[in-house]
């Protein structure tokens, strides 16, 4: 488990299990006080500047962007929309009883539908949103 995240709003986050080696889009499961959450993450980008950019660069750019989706997984496997968007580093996100930060976005280029590790650091994690 990795360290907790402090937002720039001074909430403590847990942090999400992003694993970087699986290469972006990537979804993953995340349980969060008794809650299912299905996490989706997808880089949005521009194939020119796939075309001249340097091996990894930061998220977001004028032309590149990380896109959050999180559904809610309610009994009886019902799945709900709640946060779909695209985020920035800088700021805290509050969604249902949620909040959300992905305060590091470094992406790889070669993590690009790809899996291995070619630097990416993408961080996030998740708070109840009221405490």
């Amino acid at each position: 488990m990795s360290d907790p995240i402090t937002g720039a709003s001074g909430r403590t986050y847990t942090a999400l299990s992003i694993d970087n080696t699986l290469g972006f889009p990537q979804a993953f499961p995340f349980n969060f006080n008794g809650q299912l959450y299905q996490f989706r993450m997808y880089v949005n980008i521009d194939g020119d500047l796939l075309a001249t950019a340097a091996a990894t660069f930061t998220l977001p750019a004028s032309n590149a962007f990380l896109v959050v989706q999180v559904d809610r997984e309610d009994p009886g496997g019902i799945s709900t929309t709640i946060f779909l968007r695209k985020v920035t580093p800088e700021l805290e996100y509050e969604t249902d009883t949620i909040a959300l930060t992905f305060p590091t976005q470094v992406l790889a280029k070669a993590s690009i539908n790809q899996t291995g590790d070619f630097g990416s650091d993408m961080e996030g994690g998740i708070a109840a949103r009221w405490a």
